[in-house]
């Protein structure tokens, strides 16, 4: 069984969960909040007026093998991210870190 008790890498204040892959390195859940033009709830439907709306989702990032992932639904520069599922994101994030046999990076 792996050892969860081992010391791993600061991590920012978005982070909302972590999970262990096989080979010891960390996929972090991140809180994301986006500035998007969309109306809310799975619409392609443009808010009027060029307004806007601040979403809150979440991504999640392995820090072994760096990838990214949040359920799908948005890629966005990179950062996957997926609003209003919380629980698609961590399920995600916890498959990955299952299969996952990256190791921590070295440090400088």
């Amino acid at each position: 069984m792996t050892d969860t008790t081992t010391q791993t890498e600061k991590t920012t204040d978005d982070v909302v969960m972590r999970f262990l892959t096989q080979g010891g390195a960390t996929v972090e859940l991140h809180r994301q909040d986006y500035r998007l033009r969309t109306k809310p709830f799975n619409s392609i439907e443009l808010l009027p007026n060029g307004e806007s709306r601040i979403s809150h989702g979440f991504n999640w990032r392995c820090l072994g093998c760096n990838a990214i992932g949040g359920g799908g639904r948005y890629g966005l520069n990179e950062r996957h991210f997926d609003e209003h599922k919380p629980e698609k994101s961590r399920d995600d994030a916890n498959a990955h870190a299952e299969k996952c046999r990256a190791m921590p990076k070295p440090t400088a």
